[in-house]
């Protein structure tokens, strides 16, 4: 029998382990590869844009504006496509099929609320960083579960942050190992790409290279804030996959 096939239950036993969230992770993502990468790669689009427009002379004021405007698009693509990849990460551990525009249909019923956690997340890491980078650290690792509880447990964005406090309370070492190692990974694999597809095809295959490298590390990012959200809530109040994910229902 192999792990597709399996029931849901078999998210549910166990501790919050680090291998076991990067194993399902992996399993959730070759499953649902091409729609979960075309999702992130909207989100990442507006960049190339900016890139695009580099070359371009323009009045400073106006370039500002642009900036702004593009980084604003991708704030909202971004939010999206995050609530997106997280309920079709759901209905994949619940064994059911991954349908895109149910998931998008969670995604904007749940976008204002999603926006805000990621500005406040954003908000909360700069000023810390501010002070150094160790308390930067620590509150990513605090907040680094806020997403899915905002969309899976409908709760606006302080207590989406409150709630990712208290989960990952005892845990947030893991959760930092869990991060920087695949943030380690995630740079040197854009580093090589955007040096492979330059000497080999120039700026615009090296552009190519690169959405497709963000874009399967965006899916594989959010499948993982997912996975990691629900193994501590399995293993801090032994609830199983289908019981977090009733609430879709």
């Amino acid at each position: 029998m192999t792990e597709a096939s399996l029931p849901a239950s078999r998210y549910a036993a166990g501790e919050f382990r680090v291998g076991r969230v990067l194993s399902r992770t992996f399993s959730v993502l070759s499953r649902n590869l091409l729609p979960f990468c075309v999702v992130t790669a909207i989100a990442y689009l507006p960049f190339l844009l900016i890139l695009g427009e580099r070359g371009q002379r323009m009045a400073p004021g106006r370039a500002a504006l642009l900036v702004f405007l593009i980084l604003l698009l991708w704030m909202v693509l971004y939010a999206l496509s995050e609530a997106i990849v997280l309920f079709g990460a759901f209905e994949d551990m619940r064994g059911r099929p991954v349908n895109i525009m149910a998931s998008a249909r969670v995604g904007l019923s749940r976008l204002l609320a999603v926006m805000g956690v990621a500005i406040l997340v954003g908000l909360f890491t700069v000023l810390a960083a501010f002070l150094l980078v160790i308390p930067a650290f620590i509150v990513m690792t605090m907040l680094f579960v806020a997403m899915p509880a905002c969309v899976v447990e409908r709760l606006g964005p302080m207590q989406s942050l409150r709630r990712s406090r208290e989960l990952s309370k005892g845990q947030r070492w893991k959760i930092f190992g869990l991060w920087f190692l695949v943030a380690i990974i995630v740079a040197i694999g854009s580093n090589l790409a955007t040096l492979v597809g330059s000497r080999i095809g120039g700026v615009g295959f090296s552009l190519l290279l690169d959405l497709i490298w963000n874009a399967l590390a965006g899916a594989f990012n959010a499948i993982m804030v997912v996975v990691a959200y629900h193994d501590l809530r399995v293993a801090k109040e032994g609830v199983d996959t289908d019981q977090i994910a009733s609430v879709f229902d």
